[in-house]
């Protein structure tokens, strides 16, 4: 846990990880009231809890991605923080999809605050951080080599 933030970033990001959990939970209990219910009929009902499935998986892996970032000052690799990443957006766009295909655009209504809170928080944090681009060939020629493997001084 990290120790350096104060009393007021704690409980932000407490909250702002509260958010992201109840979204997971939220979507999660209404894929399994659909499932059980018959409210939607036919070829939509599956669809429905697939989407709702999906969006409960995203908010979960966003969760334990900004608790990584937040309270443990990103101890994953940046291999596996692609792989997270690429995850929840395909799982969010298969949702939304599928939440398009059944005309059903409350599942957007559940996740909208998760999704702006993560994206304005997690992936800014990492493009933030992200690696600097390269200085250019005119810059400081001081400790190249020529060719040969001689030191130029």
């Amino acid at each position: 846990m990290r120790q350096d933030l104060t009393v007021g970033q704690r409980v932000l990001r407490s909250i702002g990880l509260t958010i992201l959990l109840m979204t997971a939970l939220v979507c999660g209990l209404l894929a399994s009231t659909y499932a059980t219910g018959d409210r939607f009929g036919g070829w939509r009902q599956p669809l429905i809890v697939v989407s709702l499935l999906l969006a409960s998986l995203a908010a979960f892996v966003m969760t334990i991605d900004a608790f990584d970032l937040w309270m443990r000052g990103r101890r994953i690799t940046a291999y596996s923080v692609r792989m997270v990443h690429s995850l929840v957006f395909v799982a969010i766009l298969v949702a939304v999809v599928l939440s398009a295909v059944t005309a059903t655009p409350g599942l957007l209504l559940v996740t909208a605050p998760a999704l702006v809170i993560y994206l304005l928080t997690v992936l800014k944090a990492q493009t933030a951080s992200g690696p600097r681009p390269a200085r250019g060939r005119g810059s400081s020629r001081n400790g190249r080599q020529k060719r040969g493997g001689k030191k130029r001084s």
